[in-house]
């Protein structure tokens, strides 16, 4: 007994079979019309395959346009920088209200990220290392959420921070306790 080659079982002998007249494998007859053609890659007698028309516009992403927040103007809507200079975090359309929250977010994000660099410069000098890693432990604590995730390097400066804080204030109370 032999295999039908397109469905892998066996063809028995009361099966309705077909034979390939260019390379004489034998089908099951009904897998033969189903496929619509021998099924041996090569065979003169193996149906074309059917190549998709190419699309009607190509990189314009889901859309064609979407309108920029910002200045109200016709954009690419995989475009994440529009001419007037806005940008976007990804590549969906946003609301005028959604575009000002996500740009006062990242106002607050870059100021954070400024006073946790300062306050950790501060920590880092002897006599103020105290008082700036208290202001970072708790400015970072306050701010967690916001430095959460891509922003966490920060959220470690104010760890660091504190951390250099609390050494100088045991060394300082040590000096001063005398021990």
């Amino acid at each position: 007994m032999i295999r039908c080659s397109i469905c892998h079982t066996l063809v028995a002998p009361e099966d309705e079979v077909t034979d390939c007249p260019g390379c004489q494998q034998r089908y099951h007859a009904s897998c033969w019309s189903e496929l619509g053609g021998c099924g041996t890659y090569g065979c003169a007698r193996a149906p074309a395959p059917d190549k998709p028309a190419p699309p009607a516009v190509v990189g314009a992403g889901w859309g064609d346009s979407k309108t920029c927040p910002a200045c109200n103007a016709a954009i690419g809507s995989s475009k994440l920088v529009c001419g007037c200079g806005a940008r976007f975090p990804y590549a969906d359309a946003m609301t005028a209200a959604e575009y000002a929250a996500w740009q006062a977010e990242e106002r607050a994000v870059k100021v954070a990220k400024r006073w946790l660099v300062a306050l950790f410069v501060g920590s880092i000098v002897g006599f103020t290392a105290p008082l700036c890693g208290a202001l970072a432990a708790v400015y970072g604590w306050l701010r967690r959420e916001r430095l959460a995730g891509e922003h966490g390097t920060f959220l470690a400066l104010a760890c660091g921070s504190a951390a250099l804080g609390l050494v100088y204030s045991v060394v300082m109370l040590l000096l001063v306790t005398g021990h």
